[in-house]
């Protein structure tokens, strides 16, 4: 496929996760899980994402994954050779880490646009606990 093709389809999806996240972040006081949120409001039905990630993510949690995972891909997206193993891994990592099957749907998906997104990953890591991951927003006593 074209390269300045699959960058354009890259950049749609960025789109695309973006829009998913402010729309999950207006209804976030009325949801406590993305799965809820997208199971029940009409307006979060079309963003495939959604039914993707870990239905127990909040949306605060999902906003926030979903900055970290995405925040590389417009520079990245503008150089001049294209680091491919980059923008998977960072939306492995940041969105997915402990839901491999997600990932898989995720990738699989994608991959109908750009044919080589995601090839030769790991498997999705498993949170490290231990490391300090919590949700968001942190819960205070």
């Amino acid at each position: 496929m074209d390269d300045g093709i699959e960058r354009r389809a890259l950049l749609l999806h960025l789109g695309d996760v973006l829009e998913a996240s402010a729309c999950v972040m207006k209804c976030a006081l009325r949801f406590n899980t993305v799965g809820e949120a997208a199971a029940q409001e009409e307006s979060l039905m079309s963003f495939a994402i959604l039914r993707m990630v870990d239905p127990e993510m909040t949306p605060y949690e999902f906003a926030k994954r979903a900055a970290s995972a995405f925040f590389l891909w417009p520079k990245a997206l503008l150089e001049e050779e294209l680091n491919r193993p980059l923008l998977a891994n960072l939306v492995q990592h940041d969105l997915f880490i402990g839901h491999q099957s997600g990932w898989d749907s995720y990738a699989s998906e994608l991959r109908q646009q750009v044919s080589w997104f995601g090839e030769g990953l790991d498997t999705v890591p498993e949170p490290d606990l231990e490391a300090g991951a919590t949700t968001w927003p942190p819960v205070t006593d």
